[in-house]
């Protein structure tokens, strides 16, 4: 019998989790909007309300302690705080964690799924 050879096997004993939409909001530096769990994997947006200035961003953590700033202008905010900032979907494994940065609200929106 031929068996695909994209379907990665499941091992003995793993139950495999359902896909779960993530929409979150966080407001107040350094507060936690959504950690990643372990064996799941994140695809979707993270941004920050008004990113507009470049003043504002999206803090991303891996479990690792890597920082960096997220620019993006997916958001909830009213058309004038708008900007050319790309919204790229983002991928976010396992350990990740986004924070707002500095101030105004971040917002997480996608799905998480098993890795």
């Amino acid at each position: 019998m031929l068996s695909p050879i994209d379907d990665t096997p499941i091992a003995a004993g793993t139950v495999s989790a359902p896909d779960k939409q993530i929409c979150a909001s966080g407001t107040g530096v350094n507060t936690v909007v959504y950690t990643v769990p372990t064996g799941r994997k994140f695809v979707g947006w993270a941004s920050n309300e008004n990113s507009a200035t470049g003043s504002y961003w999206t803090q991303l953590e891996t479990s690792a302690g890597a920082v960096v700033r997220h620019y993006s202008g997916f958001s909830a905010s009213a058309v004038q705080y708008k900007t050319g900032i790309p919204s790229p979907e983002l991928t976010l494994l396992a350990g990740t964690i986004v924070k707002v940065g500095n101030g105004q609200t971040v917002y997480v929106f996608g799905v998480e799924s098993d890795a």
